[in-house]
Protein backbone atom coordinates (compact mmCIF):
# COMPACT_ATOMS: atom_id res chain seq x y z
CA UNK A 1 0.00 0.00 0.00
CA UNK A 2 2.91 2.64 1.16
CA UNK A 3 4.58 1.51 -2.52
CA UNK A 4 1.17 2.31 -4.20
CA UNK A 5 1.14 5.74 -2.26
CA UNK A 6 4.44 6.44 -3.35
CA UNK A 7 4.42 5.88 -7.16
CA UNK A 8 0.75 8.09 -7.35
CA UNK A 9 2.61 10.66 -5.89
CA UNK A 10 5.40 10.88 -8.14
CA UNK A 11 2.97 10.52 -10.56
CA UNK A 12 0.95 13.09 -9.52
CA UNK A 13 4.23 15.72 -9.21
CA UNK A 14 5.28 14.20 -12.53
CA UNK A 15 1.65 15.70 -14.34
CA UNK A 16 2.05 18.66 -12.07
CA UNK A 17 5.58 19.64 -13.39
CA UNK A 18 4.57 18.89 -17.07
CA UNK A 19 1.88 21.58 -16.99
CA UNK A 20 2.86 24.60 -18.96
CA UNK A 21 0.78 28.08 -17.91
CA UNK A 22 0.02 30.49 -20.40
CA UNK A 23 -0.13 34.29 -20.53
CA UNK A 24 -3.93 34.68 -21.48
CA UNK A 25 -2.86 38.77 -22.49
CA UNK A 26 -4.24 39.28 -26.09
CA UNK A 27 -1.94 41.47 -28.67
CA UNK A 28 -3.24 43.23 -31.70
CA UNK A 29 -6.76 45.25 -32.35
CA UNK A 30 -8.99 46.27 -29.75
CA UNK A 31 -12.80 45.91 -30.82
CA UNK A 32 -13.98 49.26 -31.31
CA UNK A 33 -17.79 50.46 -30.38
CA UNK A 34 -18.92 52.61 -33.75
CA UNK A 35 -21.26 55.50 -33.20
CA UNK A 36 -22.38 57.69 -36.22
CA UNK A 37 -24.81 60.53 -36.38
CA UNK A 38 -27.44 61.21 -39.37
CA UNK A 39 -29.43 64.45 -39.81
CA UNK A 40 -32.47 62.86 -41.48
CA UNK A 41 -33.80 64.59 -44.49
CA UNK A 42 -37.87 64.10 -45.75
CA UNK A 43 -35.95 63.56 -49.22
CA UNK A 44 -34.16 60.52 -48.00
CA UNK A 45 -37.05 58.56 -48.29
CA UNK A 46 -37.66 56.82 -51.53
CA UNK A 47 -41.45 55.50 -51.60
CA UNK A 48 -41.62 51.53 -51.40
CA UNK A 49 -45.26 51.38 -51.78
CA UNK A 50 -48.47 53.49 -50.35
CA UNK A 51 -47.49 52.77 -46.82
CA UNK A 52 -43.00 52.56 -46.55
CA UNK A 53 -40.65 55.04 -47.21
CA UNK A 54 -36.68 53.80 -46.97
CA UNK A 55 -34.01 55.94 -46.56
CA UNK A 56 -30.84 54.20 -47.01
CA UNK A 57 -27.22 55.64 -45.67
CA UNK A 58 -23.87 53.85 -46.24
CA UNK A 59 -21.82 52.92 -43.28
CA UNK A 60 -18.48 51.42 -43.83
CA UNK A 61 -18.41 49.88 -40.17
CA UNK A 62 -20.61 47.39 -41.01
CA UNK A 63 -18.88 44.04 -41.85
CA UNK A 64 -20.25 40.32 -42.07
CA UNK A 65 -19.14 39.56 -38.53
CA UNK A 66 -21.03 42.58 -36.89
CA UNK A 67 -23.93 41.97 -39.31
CA UNK A 68 -24.43 38.58 -37.93
CA UNK A 69 -23.02 38.34 -34.44
CA UNK A 70 -22.99 42.21 -33.29
CA UNK A 71 -24.93 44.18 -31.63
CA UNK A 72 -26.39 47.60 -34.26
CA UNK A 73 -28.87 49.52 -32.36
CA UNK A 74 -30.45 52.69 -33.14
CA UNK A 75 -32.13 55.57 -31.75
CA UNK A 76 -33.82 58.87 -32.85
CA UNK A 77 -33.41 62.33 -31.36
CA UNK A 78 -36.34 64.70 -32.66
CA UNK A 79 -35.22 67.91 -33.99
CA UNK A 80 -34.52 70.83 -31.00
CA UNK A 81 -35.15 67.82 -28.03
CA UNK A 82 -32.29 66.39 -25.86
CA UNK A 83 -33.64 62.87 -25.13
CA UNK A 84 -32.92 59.90 -27.40
CA UNK A 85 -35.68 57.30 -28.07
CA UNK A 86 -34.70 53.78 -28.98
CA UNK A 87 -35.84 52.11 -32.73
CA UNK A 88 -38.40 50.80 -33.19
CA UNK A 89 -40.87 53.99 -32.33
CA UNK A 90 -44.13 54.97 -33.35
CA UNK A 91 -46.00 58.24 -33.17
CA UNK A 92 -49.48 59.44 -33.87
CA UNK A 93 -49.09 61.77 -36.40
CA UNK A 94 -51.67 63.61 -38.91
CA UNK A 95 -54.59 60.90 -37.87
CA UNK A 96 -51.78 57.99 -38.74
CA UNK A 97 -49.92 56.36 -36.46
CA UNK A 98 -46.37 56.50 -37.63
CA UNK A 99 -44.01 53.09 -37.14
CA UNK A 100 -39.85 54.47 -37.55
CA UNK A 101 -37.94 50.89 -37.39
CA UNK A 102 -34.30 50.44 -39.20
CA UNK A 103 -32.67 47.64 -40.85
CA UNK A 104 -29.13 47.07 -41.38
CA UNK A 105 -26.73 44.92 -43.47
CA UNK A 106 -23.21 44.96 -44.58
CA UNK A 107 -21.84 48.71 -45.39
CA UNK A 108 -25.31 50.15 -44.69
CA UNK A 109 -28.32 51.06 -42.24
CA UNK A 110 -31.80 51.60 -43.48
CA UNK A 111 -34.30 53.88 -41.76
CA UNK A 112 -38.12 52.60 -42.75
CA UNK A 113 -40.97 55.01 -42.31
CA UNK A 114 -44.16 52.85 -42.08
CA UNK A 115 -48.08 54.38 -41.84
CA UNK A 116 -51.09 52.71 -41.08
CA UNK A 117 -53.01 55.60 -43.63
CA UNK A 118 -52.24 55.08 -47.61
CA UNK A 119 -50.87 57.61 -49.41
CA UNK A 120 -49.52 59.68 -46.11
CA UNK A 121 -45.63 58.68 -47.23
CA UNK A 122 -44.14 62.71 -48.07
CA UNK A 123 -46.31 63.65 -44.62
CA UNK A 124 -45.09 60.75 -42.54
CA UNK A 125 -41.27 61.47 -43.94
CA UNK A 126 -42.20 65.20 -42.94
CA UNK A 127 -42.51 64.48 -39.49
CA UNK A 128 -38.47 62.87 -39.35
CA UNK A 129 -37.19 65.95 -41.21
CA UNK A 130 -33.77 67.73 -39.82
CA UNK A 131 -34.03 64.78 -36.51
CA UNK A 132 -31.24 62.77 -35.78
CA UNK A 133 -30.55 59.13 -36.31
CA UNK A 134 -28.20 57.66 -34.31
CA UNK A 135 -26.70 54.27 -34.59
CA UNK A 136 -24.17 51.99 -32.65
CA UNK A 137 -22.33 49.09 -33.61
CA UNK A 138 -21.33 46.66 -30.86
CA UNK A 139 -18.62 44.06 -32.13
CA UNK A 140 -19.10 40.61 -30.34
CA UNK A 141 -16.59 40.57 -28.31
CA UNK A 142 -17.45 43.91 -26.62
CA UNK A 143 -20.99 42.93 -26.10
CA UNK A 144 -21.82 43.15 -22.46
CA UNK A 145 -24.63 40.79 -20.81
CA UNK A 146 -25.49 40.95 -17.37
CA UNK A 147 -28.95 41.71 -15.90
CA UNK A 148 -29.57 45.58 -15.26
CA UNK A 149 -27.82 46.55 -19.01
CA UNK A 150 -30.92 47.97 -21.00
CA UNK A 151 -30.03 48.09 -24.12
CA UNK A 152 -32.82 50.49 -25.14
CA UNK A 153 -31.48 53.32 -22.55
CA UNK A 154 -29.36 55.53 -24.46
CA UNK A 155 -27.96 57.19 -21.84
CA UNK A 156 -26.93 53.86 -20.54
CA UNK A 157 -25.16 52.66 -23.21
CA UNK A 158 -23.39 55.84 -23.46
CA UNK A 159 -21.99 55.70 -20.39
CA UNK A 160 -21.34 51.69 -20.63
CA UNK A 161 -19.42 51.88 -23.75
CA UNK A 162 -18.02 55.48 -22.84
CA UNK A 163 -19.62 57.16 -26.25
CA UNK A 164 -19.54 60.99 -26.79
CA UNK A 165 -22.78 63.08 -27.88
Amino acid sequence: MKVLKSILLLFSLFLISSCTIYDNDVEGEVDLVYSSTITIRANDFAYEDDFISVATYGWDNLDEEMVDYGMVLGYLRFEGTTAWHSLPFSVPFENDLVNLRFSFDVNDVSLIVEGEVAGNNQANANLFDRDILRVIAIPPSAIVRGKGINYRNYEQVSELYGLED
